[in-house]
């Protein structure tokens, strides 16, 4: 079989055998950030609330960041 390969870690993380643990802590930390927000936004909507513009700056952040570091190209 062939071996996946990763596109979008860069070369100093694969280098260090302890970093993959930081870069998977950030990843993992930008997705709850995501997912907390959008639960947030929609469980302060069910109330009758106003969600507060911030809220979506947040998510589109750790979003946009989450995919950068996911499905960018390695330089």
């Amino acid at each position: 079989m062939d071996e996946i390969e990763p596109s979008a870690i860069p070369e100093a993380i694969l280098n260090q055998k302890r970093a993959i643990d930081l870069y998977l802590i950030a990843v993992i930390a930008l997705a709850i950030i995501g997912v907390l927000s959008i639960v947030g936004a929609m469980i302060l909507a069910a109330w009758g609330k106003a969600v507060p513009g911030e809220v979506w700056t947040v998510v589109g952040i750790a979003v946009g960041a989450l995919s950068v570091m996911l499905g960018g190209e390695r330089q």
